[in-house]
C-alpha cells in the first residue's frame, strides 16, 4: 500500500508560448529553465506545486508516463528536416522521452530509480505499479509519479507524491 502525500494538476492552454511558460516556471520555482521544452517545464511546475514544502528522502524514485514525447519539439524538428536545415543538438536530445526525467531528477535532487514509459492508457496506474514494486523490494521510500497529456488545446501534467505505507524491505514479508 502507498500513502498519497500530495497531488497536483497543471493544465495550460497550448497557445501559451514557450517563452512565457519558461518565465512562469522560473518565477514560481526559482529553477534555471533555459533550453527546456514545454513537456519538461510543465512537469517541473507541477512537481514544485505538489512538493510545497514536503521533504523527500534520498530514497525517492521518479516514474513518468506519456503517450508522446514533446509534440511541439517533434514538429519543429520535422519542419527543420523538411526545410533541409540542421536539427539543433539539444532539440534532438530533448526529443527522447527520458530527457524530461533527467531534468526533473536534476532539479529536484532525485537519486533513486528514474523511469519514463510510453503508454496511451492508465499511465498513473502503471507508474504506481512500478513504484510499488520498488517499495516492496526496499529500493525506495517514496516516489514522484508524473503523467503528461497533450492535445490540440491543452498541455496537462498530473503528479502524485507517494510514500511507502508499511512494505517490508525484505521479499516475502507482508
Amino acid at each position: 500500500m502507498m500513502n498519497v502525500l500530495a497531488n497536483s494538476l497543471v493544465c495550460l492552454d497550448k497557445s501559451i508560448c514557450i517563452k512565457a511558460l519558461r518565465q512562469q516556471v522560473k518565477q514560481e520555482t526559482g529553477l534555471a529553465v533555459r533550453r527546456m521544452d514545454a513537456f519538461t517545464l510543465i512537469a517541473l511546475l507541477t512537481i514544485f506545486r505538489a512538493k510545497d514544502g514536503l521533504e523527500l528522502t534520498s530514497r525517492t524514485g521518479l516514474y513518468s508516463c506519456a503517450d508522446y514525447f514533446s509534440s511541439d519539439l517533434m514538429q519543429s524538428m520535422l519542419i527543420d528536416v523538411h526545410d533541409c536545415e540542421a536539427i539543433k543538438p539539444l532539440s534532438f536530445v530533448a526529443s527522447v522521452g527520458n530527457a524530461a526525467n533527467y531534468y526533473i531528477a536534476n532539479a529536484y535532487f532525485i537519486n533513486g530509480p528514474n523511469l519514463f514509459i510510453g503508454s496511451d492508457k492508465s499511465g498513473m496506474k502503471k507508474n504506481q505499479l512500478l513504484a510499488k514494486a520498488d517499495m516492496e523490494n526496499g529500493i525506495i521510500d517514496n516516489a514522484i509519479l508524473v503523467v503528461w497529456h497533450e492535445d490540440d488545446k491543452i498541455r496537462q501534467c498530473s503528479v502524485k507524491i507517494v510514500e511507502n505505507a508499511g512494505f517490508s524491505s525484505e521479499r516475502g514479508k507482508d
